[in-house]
């Protein structure tokens, strides 16, 4: 459950700040997701936006439910919501996708849970909304 999708204009030389070591999901264009340690999950940083290069790649840092964008300024995006995983996901397009018209996008996701798809869901994976029915959450972007 996206709590946010901002997809962000940034410079090449942004940078995408987490707790070091959080274990972060790739989600490759083919094939299925690895994970690693956030900022090099599969060995290569991610953590700088960089200039179009024909690479795309999806992450989701789990367990991680605050992390900062830096291009000059800043902007962190915290999410809370008691009793439920919180991560942020990642999509860093270089130009990689799709293959007929590549184009960049940088996107910040705020979410519930720490899977894009409920069925690749194992225990604890998904939000669950409790018996009342109600799940609640609250999105904090701050500016500096």
């Amino acid at each position: 459950m996206w709590a946010a999708h901002a997809l962000l204009e940034l410079s090449p030389s942004a940078r995408l700040d987490a707790p070091p070591s959080t274990a972060t999901r790739v989600f490759p264009l083919a094939g299925p997701w690895r994970c690693g340690p956030w900022p090099a999950p599969l060995g290569t940083p991610i953590d700088t936006c960089g200039p179009p290069d024909g690479t795309a790649v999806g992450a989701i840092l789990t367990d991680c439910p605050e992390v900062t964008v830096s291009d000059g300024d800043s902007l962190t995006f915290a999410l809370t919501a008691a009793g439920q995983p919180a991560s942020v996901a990642y999509w860093r397009n270089l130009g990689g996708w799709p293959d007929t018209d590549p184009y960049r996008s940088i996107g910040v996701e705020p979410m519930l849970g720490r899977v894009f798809d409920l069925a690749e869901a194992g225990e604890g994976d998904a939000a669950v909304v409790p018996a009342s029915g109600v799940a609640r959450w609250r999105l904090t972007v701050t500016a500096s």
